[in-house]
């Protein structure tokens, strides 16, 4: 699927704008300058990963959505709106270590899952 730079920034500034959050507060967020930001969000400028990282946090949107979007109503990122946004809340008030340990065994978890669904079709 086609990353289009637009595209990005249109939901960067969407996102910001459905959350009352300033370019100015957003600027401060990314510890850029506010001329920074208005470039990424005018689409001039591509935001870095750690930026596009740090968006996604501060307006509570899954960091998929700004690459992709919501291509159906089936979409976790859709249907689960309000269900994500709760749960990054209150994983962003763990504290490092603990968001850490989270981490990892949310990639163990998931690491199973691959060799469960392999060994599933496997037999």
């Amino acid at each position: 699927m086609l990353i289009v730079k637009s595209h990005v920034a249109q939901r960067i500034r969407e996102a910001r704008e459905y959350r009352e959050i300033t370019q100015v507060e957003m600027a401060q967020h990314l510890d850029v300058a506010r001329q920074t930001y208005l470039d990424i969000e005018s689409g001039k400028t591509e935001p870095k990963v750690s930026s596009l990282v740090t968006i996604a946090d501060v307006t509570g949107r899954p960091l998929n959505w700004f690459l992709y979007g919501e291509s159906t109503r089936s979409d976790i990122a859709f249907t689960h709106r309000d269900d994500l946004n709760n749960l990054l809340f209150l994983f962003n008030q763990l504290p490092l270590s603990a968001r850490n340990l989270v981490m990892d065994q949310a990639l163990l978890l998931a690491e199973y899952m691959v060799i469960m669904k392999s060994s599933d079709n496997d037999a």
